[in-house]
């Protein structure tokens, strides 16, 4: 992968980690309107999905990948691609369950209110989960800009015997 094309795609995956953290720490400044929240529940899906399927196309992109060497990859990556997919459940989950607390409500509505403990725990989840989920996706972000992945290479000859 040329250096540029590198870049610009780094860039990408960086700036949807972005809208995620920022939609994970605003979303609860918006909680008087139930169509922004709505928004931006499906903006934070959205990006998270994209943010996989970009994942997906750099490996696909690799000289490993186009080698057939694809368990070598998800060696490499499953723990990333494992924390991603929970943490778009774990977030799915908590956006249908919050919007289905708040939806219809009068403005004066508190979501923490008690009886709703499962809530809390998987809004505590969730948020953990985006920790993991930053920490892993923007280290495999940046360990895809190895040439190695991109070229034959003794590296590579050395992981398949």
């Amino acid at each position: 992968m040329k250096v540029l094309q590198y870049g610009v795609i780094a860039t990408l995956q960086l700036c949807l980690l972005l809208i995620d953290i920022i939609i994970n720490t605003g979303s609860e400044h918006f909680r008087s309107s139930e169509l922004h929240l709505l928004v931006m529940y499906i903006v934070q899906d959205v990006a998270l999905v994209l943010a996989l399927i970009i994942l997906f196309l750099v490996f696909f992109n690799t000289y490993v990948f186009k080698a057939g060497l694809v368990a070598l990859l998800i060696r490499k990556f499953v723990a990333t691609i494992v924390v991603t997919l929970i943490y778009l459940a774990l977030c799915l989950a908590l956006h249908v369950w919050a919007m289905k607390l708040r939806w219809g409500k009068d403005k004066t509505f508190y979501i923490w209110d008690a009886g709703k403990d499962g809530y809390l725990i998987l809004y505590v989840c969730q948020r953990a989960g985006s920790v993991l989920y930053y920490f892993f996706y923007k280290r495999t972000t940046l360990r895809l800009g190895d040439p190695n992945y991109y070229k034959d290479s003794a590296w590579l000859r050395e992981h398949v015997n």
